[in-house]
């Protein structure tokens, strides 16, 4: 799917897979590049309809119009996680079940600068000029120990609690959102995905595969090559490359 803008053109391309262990898949994405919004949501494990979580906040957010100013679109995109996030926490109080959540990584281009809005653990990647850089910061518990400097970043890859999320859509009343507003370069090539993924295939893996093929083509790779790797858990990539236009 391509859309031309000024200054820039995009191509993108996305694919979800349950992986080898799962029979269900919780992970859900949005590729719209008529909209210049992606996003990738993953249900959280173990959760009560964690898929019906993921697949909410994917579908409020292809409601949104074409944006014209990008920190309108991102209150836009802020708007929607937060009106789901209540929506959600609300459903669990008043039943007193599990926890229906989600986390959600998303990406939004208008003119010259992108947007990037994330809660959880999914993760934003930049590809640029060959140099592959993670853009977001995971909100977990072992993610906070490394901030405060109590665990070195190599050993939080590997940490039995690396999966335990500090922050997630519906697992509170509130919900603190990260946003990163960037420059744009033609030929930079962004990845969101879920954290079966990164789980599975080394930063230097994800960075040469991302860098091969049409986005599409280079999403499939990427999901392929975490299933190949064990595929322990559901996996999603969406690929967005950018372009002089």
């Amino acid at each position: 799917m391509e859309t031309p803008i000024t200054p820039y053109r995009w191509t993108s391309g996305g694919l979800t897979d349950p992986g080898r262990r799962r029979k269900v898949n919780q992970d859900n994405f949005l590729d719209r590049p008529d909209l210049g919004l992606w996003a990738v949501a993953d249900g959280m494990g173990g959760h009560r309809d964690g898929g019906r979580a993921s697949r909410t906040l994917v579908e409020a957010l292809a409601t949104l119009p074409r944006p014209r100013l990008l920190g309108a679109a991102a209150d836009a995109v802020r708007g929607v996680l937060t009106k789901v996030n209540r929506q959600l926490a609300e459903e669990t109080a008043a039943d007193g079940g599990d926890v229906v959540g989600s986390t959600i990584v998303t990406l939004i281009a208008v003119g010259d600068h992108c947007g990037i809005l994330w809660v959880g653990d999914s993760r934003a990647y930049r590809l640029r000029d060959g140099v592959m850089t993670r853009v977001s910061r995971d909100h977990t518990q072992v993610q906070a120990l490394v901030d405060q400097g109590v665990l070195a970043p190599e050993q939080a890859e590997h940490h039995p609690y690396s999966n335990v999320l500090a922050r997630a859509i519906g697992a509170e009343s509130t919900v603190e959102i990260d946003t990163l507003i960037a420059p744009l370069r033609a030929g930079d090539r962004y990845l969101l995905c879920s954290d079966g993924l990164d789980k599975e295939v080394s930063d230097a893996q994800i960075a040469a595969v991302l860098a091969d093929g049409a986005p599409g083509q280079a999403a499939q790779a990427l999901v392929e090559r975490a299933c190949e790797a064990g595929g322990r858990d559901n996996v999603t990539a969406v690929v967005v490359q950018f372009d002089s236009a």
